[in-house]
C-alpha cells in the first residue's frame, strides 16, 4: 500500500506551537530535498503571514533554484518578516529568470525602493544582464537605481555597459567611478598572480601559493571573471591558485570550468584542486566527475570528500554499491566519508514497507538490534 502524502500537514507543522512537530517537518523537508519544493512553493501564497516566513526560510535551506521566481512576488510582501525570509532565502535559490522578475520590479515605483535594497544586499553576478538592460531604461529613477545595484558587483564584465551609459549625464559619475574601480580591480588580481609567475623556488612559491589563494578569495565575487580565465593559465600553480579560490568564493559560474578541468588538466595538482573546489558547491553536476577520480589513486581521497558533500543525495543512489567499498576501505578517511553518505542513503532509500534499504550494521550496544541466536549445544556447526 502507497503512503498517504502528507506535505500538506508538514507545511502547517513548521509553525506548530510543540517543538517536536516543527523539528519533525522540518527534518522531513530536509530529507526529502527537491521532492519538498512543490509542497512548500505551493504555501508561499498562504494567509498566514508566519507561515509565508516560515516556508520561505525552509526553501532557502533546501536551496533548490525551482524556488526562485515564486520567492520574488513575497520581496514585495506586505509583512516586514516575510520581506526579509523571502530576501535571505533569494540568496540560495534565484537564478537568472528569478533575478530578471526582480529587476523588472525596479520600474514599478511602488516596490522600487525595496527591490533595490535586496539587489544590493544580494551582489548576485547572475543579475548582470538584467542590470545592464535596465540602464537603458526610459525611466530615469529606475535607470539610476539599476545603475547603484550594478556598481555593487564590481563585475568587469560590466565595462562595456557602462561605457554605452555614460551617453546619460545622471549616469556618467557612477559610470566612471565603476570603471575606475574595475579597473584597479584587475591590476590588483593581475599583481597578485605575478607573485607566482616570478617565483622559481619550489618551496616558496607553494607557499605564496597559499598566500595568493587569500588574497584573491578576499577579492570575492567581482574577481571571478579573471579567475576563470586564470584556470587556463601556462603555469600550473596559477591554475591551482584559481581553482582553491573559485571553489572558496563559491560563484556557480565556476561550476562547469572546474568540471572541465577536473577531467581535462594535465597536471595532477590542478586536477586535485579542481576536485577540492567542486566539493565546496556540493553540485550534482559533479557526480561523473568524482565517481571517475576515485578510481585514481592522486585524486581519490579529495574526491571522496567532494562526493560526500554532494546535497542532492538522489544522484548517489546509482553509486551505491561503490559507497558501500568506501565504507570498507582501509583508509580512514575514505571509509569515514563513505559511511556519511550510507548513512544519509539509508533515510532516502526506504521501501514502503518502512523496511530500510541500507542495511543497518549491527552493534551489540544498540537495543534495537536483536542479538543473534545461540548456537545448538551439538551436531553440526555444535
Amino acid at each position: 500500500m502507497a503512503k498517504k502524502d502528507k506535505s500538506e500537514d508538514l507545511v502547517k507543522d513548521l509553525i506548530h506551537e510543540e517543538d517536536w512537530k516543527r523539528m519533525n517537518a522540518t527534518a522531513e523537508f530536509l530529507k526529502r530535498g527537491p521532492e519538498a519544493v512543490t509542497a512548500l512553493v505551493a504555501a508561499l501564497a498562504d494567509e498566514n503571514p508566519r507561515l509565508r516566513a516560515e516556508v520561505a526560510h525552509m526553501l532557502g535551506r533546501l536551496r533548490n533554484r525551482a524556488a526562485g521566481v515564486p520567492l520574488v512576488p513575497l520581496l514585495t510582501d506586505p509583512e516586514p518578516a516575510v520581506r526579509e525570509a523571502a530576501t535571505e532565502a533569494f540568496r540560495y535559490v534565484a537564478d537568472e529568470a528569478a533575478l530578471a522578475a526582480m529587476v523588472r520590479l525596479l520600474e514599478d515605483p511602488a516596490h522600487r525602493d525595496t527591490v533595490a535594497v535586496v539587489l544590493v544586499r544580494l551582489k548576485d553576478p547572475g543579475a548582470l544582464g538584467p542590470l545592464v538592460a535596465m540602464l537603458k531604461s526610459p525611466d530615469p529613477t529606475a535607470r539610476l537605481m539599476a545603475a547603484e545595484a550594478l556598481e555593487q558587483l564590481a563585475d568587469p564584465r560590466s565595462a562595456d555597459a557602462w561605457i554605452e551609459a555614460m551617453v546619460y549625464p545622471d549616469l556618467r559619475d557612477i559610470a566612471a567611478r565603476s570603471l575606475k574601480r574595475i579597473s584597479d580591480l584587475r591590476e590588483q588580481i593581475v599583481a597578485t598572480l605575478d607573485r607566482l609567475r616570478d617565483n622559481e623556488d619550489v618551496v616558496a612559491l607553494e607557499e605564496a601559493r597559499i598566500g595568493v589563494s587569500m588574497d584573491l578569495i578576499a577579492l570575492g565575487r567581482p574577481a571571478v571573471a579573471d579567475l576563470l580565465e586564470a584556470l587556463d593559465d601556462d603555469l600550473w600553480v596559477v591554475r591551482e591558485a584559481a581553482a582553491q579560490a573559485l571553489g572558496l568564493i563559491g560563484d556557480l559560474r565556476a561550476v562547469e570550468p572546474l568540471l572541465r578541468k577536473a577531467k581535462t588538466d594535465r597536471d595532477m595538482g590542478v586536477r586535485e584542486s579542481c576536485i577540492k573546489a567542486l566539493g565546496e558547491f556540493g553540485d550534482a553536476r559533479s557526480i561523473d566527475v568524482v565517481v571517475e577520480a576515485i578510481k585514481d589513486p592522486t585524486t581519490r581521497l579529495a574526491a571522496t570528500e567532494a562526493m560526500s558533500k554532494i546535497k542532492d543525495i538522489t544522484v548517489l543512489v546509482p553509486h551505491l554499491e561503490l559507497i558501500q567499498r568506501m565504507k570498507t576501505d582501509r583508509d580512514g578517511l575514505v571509509s569515514y566519508h563513505g559511511g556519511l553518505m550510507l548513512d544519509k542513503l539509508a533515510k532516502l532509500l526506504e521501501e514502503e514497507d518502512g523496511k530500510p534499504t541500507v542495511e543497518k550494521e549491527y552493534d551489540e550496544w544498540d537495543e534495537e538490534v536483536p542479538a543473534p541466536a545461540p548456537k545448538a549445544a551439538g551436531g553440526a556447526g555444535g
